[in-house]
């Protein structure tokens, strides 16, 4: 021991250490938004509307993972998105090779398949833009999900409660035997998880939050959809929010060469003449 360490200074020594170990045990202090700590469920939830109405197009690069029955994998994404319900989407595999691609301008769809040199178009239903993916939403929803929004639930009745621990706001939507559950960051007032029960749905949360200009946006996005057993992980890499959007992404037009098929909003390849072939055999039948 050097002799200039004494009993005294040790004694302090060990006090300082012991204080530095309390006061990072100690839970940091709950912030709150400009507002102040909210108490009424409907200011909230308008605040919530207000926040998520604030991004409005998405152009960029993204990973696309998805796990699900039919196999699992990532993707390298390009996509532009705008509101209410414009979708370019565009993968690529491990060697940057395209693998499909969807352009949707909310009332028609088409789906080029680069391996088949396929190109489905016809109604931008719920079942023709999911095609691209293996959950089924209409297109307004998915272009939300990609904004890092959530589809809210229209409300009969909603009730607010604060989760200290979890440090957030819950608040719980409820109509008919449906009912959301919202996570609320107290500060930014944005939803970082959504839990939807009583009725068919999926979840979601969101992670990673950062300052991208004037907006707080999420650098992951999670939807699970626990009924068709399956994952989508959605992680930013080079993005800009509410830009110009490039109008001529949400042209709908088949690749030079490819075989163009016709569908019904029910995805089922329509004949020449406007009949509708018929769905195939169900397994065994």
């Amino acid at each position: 021991m050097r002799p200039w360490l004494t009993l005294g200074h040790m004694n302090r020594a060990a006090a300082a250490i012991f204080l530095a170990l309390l006061c990072s045990a100690c839970p940091k202090r709950l912030e709150f938004g400009p507002e102040g700590r909210i108490e009424d469920a409907q200011t909230l939830y308008q605040h919530v509307r207000e926040r998520q109405a604030q991004v409005v197009n998405l152009e960029g690069d993204a990973k696309l993972h998805v796990d699900s029955p039919q196999g699992s994998g990532t993707l390298s994404t390009f996509l532009s998105i705008t509101r209410p319900g414009f979708i370019h989407l565009e993968t690529y595999d491990f060697f940057n090779r395209p693998v499909a691609s969807l352009v949707s301008n909310g009332e028609r769809f088409g789906v080029y398949q680069a391996g088949e040199n396929t190109y489905l178009q016809g109604p931008a239903s719920a079942e023709n833009v999911s095609r691209f993916l293996p959950v089924v939403l209409p297109s307004e929803e998915l272009v939300a999900v990609m904004l890092g929004q959530v589809p809210l639930l229209p409300p009969e009745s909603m009730t607010l409660e604060l989760d200290e621990k979890e440090r957030v706001y819950v608040l719980k939507l409820q109509r008919g035997p449906a009912t959301q559950t919202l996570r609320v960051d107290p500060k930014h007032l944005r939803v970082v998880k959504s839990e939807v029960r009583g009725v068919p749905g999926y979840d979601l949360a969101f992670e990673d939050f950062e300052q991208r200009g004037d907006q707080l946006f999420p650098g992951k996005v999670h939807l699970i959809a626990s009924t068709a057993d399956t994952k989508l992980d959605l992680k930013y890499t080079d993005i800009r929010l509410n830009g110009r959007p490039d109008l001529t992404l949400y042209e709908l037009v088949a690749p030079e060469g490819a075989r163009v098929v016709d569908v019904d909003a029910r995805g089922q390849e329509v004949r020449s003449g406007g009949t509708v072939s018929p769905a195939p055999p169900a397994p065994g039948s």
